[in-house]
């Protein structure tokens, strides 16, 4: 079989492209997205697989045999999908479309899509015999397009590693543990609650400086600008903006610059980033995809769940987790001391036959 993938894609040439803006642009604007990809195509078996949009939807009927999305929060009021639909029509191949969700503030499944994302939602309702979907919300989001060909997956990268390698977690942290933390500073504005948001995102990264931990950018570009090395001028108006952002909220700016000059981290490879988390005892923060590269890598993680997208996922996939609603403070032992990786393991193992259903519904292929 020959795949053509659209969406998300697992890896670019990060030696062609130089500046910050570039690299994230070739992510789709968030580093998390290789990961989804990454994940969905590791356990499949194809002849081919291409993902250059150029050669055109004439050449992609012509040459390929089924078109494969990896999709991320599509479901979005901001976003516009008629590009992605209008290639779609264009072909006459079947369609499969892998982690579809929805993002929004509250739970009202009637989110105002554009017009061009409603039109790719019919065009893959019609060509995909089963929408692969992130959660509950995102299945009410699409029933009220009166779209009911629908299976609740969660996210490819959960499965990526196959049915064994479970979550091992040690129940004594260390003394001086090694952490990682991410938080979406630069998405506040779609959070449940706004101010909350802000707390749990300034106590995350108190909480890092405390324990010389980390952080893990995949949306930021100040930290990327930190954590690339940029030149002098890039790199001071970074750590500008990062203490402009935090001086209501973090005690020492001083020591926040210092800190986060020597510790911010961005991984262009998925196949780095989770290596590098194997090195750690503990990833938490507000990104799902930040977890998941620790959880597959075997490192127990926490995610602060902020609005329906990181909800929904972590809620069915069992991911240790906890609403930012119910935060009252931040103590990485605490946080821990809740991860349970008998559950993780238990959830995991329920949802692996449902999977492999799914894919081989959609005549893909794997090796899980």
């Amino acid at each position: 079989m020959k795949i053509f993938l659209m969406g998300a894609t697992p890896r670019f040439d990060v030696t062609r492209f130089d500046s910050v803006a570039d690299r994230l642009a070739q992510t789709g604007g968030n580093t998390g997205n290789q990961l989804i990809a990454y994940g969905l195509m590791k356990p499949l078996v194809c002849d081919d697989v291409s993902w250059d949009f150029h050669i055109g939807p004439e050449r992609v009927s012509a040459e390929y045999d089924l078109i494969l999305i990896a999709a991320a929060n599509f479901l979005f009021p901001g976003f516009d999908f008629g590009g992605m639909a209008d290639f779609i029509e264009q072909t006459d191949l079947p369609v499969a479309i892998v982690g579809l969700g929805a993002q929004s503030k509250d739970y009202s499944p009637r989110i105002p899509l554009k017009p061009g994302t409603e039109r790719l939602m019919r065009v893959v309702a019609e060509r995909a015999p089963i929408i692969g979907v992130r959660g509950a919300f995102t299945a009410q989001v699409l029933e009220e397009m009166n779209i009911r060909n629908v299976q609740i997956i969660g996210c490819p990268s959960y499965y990526m590693n196959g049915e064994g390698d479970p979550l091992a977690c040690n129940r004594a942290l260390s003394e001086k543990p090694k952490i990682a933390v991410n938080a979406s500073r630069d998405v506040v504005g779609h959070a449940f609650d706004a101010q909350k948001m802000r707390e749990v995102v300034a106590s995350l990264i108190q909480e890092a400086i405390r324990y010389d931990g980390i952080f893990v950018a995949q949306t930021e570009r100040e930290e990327m600008v930190l954590a690339t090395g940029s030149n002098d001028t890039e790199t001071g108006a970074a750590l500008e903006k990062l203490g402009a952002y935090f001086a209501d909220s973090v005690p020492d700016v001083k020591l926040l610059k210092t800190w986060a000059k020597e510790h911010s981290r961005v991984y262009w490879s998925v196949e780095q980033w989770i290596d590098d988390m194997r090195e750690l005892d503990l990833v938490v923060g507000t990104r799902f995809h930040g977890a998941m590269a620790a959880l597959l890598a075997g490192t127990p993680a926490f995610v602060f769940c902020h609005d329906t997208r990181t909800s929904e996922m972590s809620e069915f996939l069992g991911v240790p987790s906890a609403s930012i609603e119910a935060v009252e403070r931040i103590e990485l032992r605490e946080v821990y001391d809740r991860i349970d990786p008998d559950h993780f393991n238990a959830r995991r193992a329920e949802l692996f036959p449902a999977y492999k259903r799914f894919l081989e519904v959609n005549g893909l292929q794997h090796r899980l």
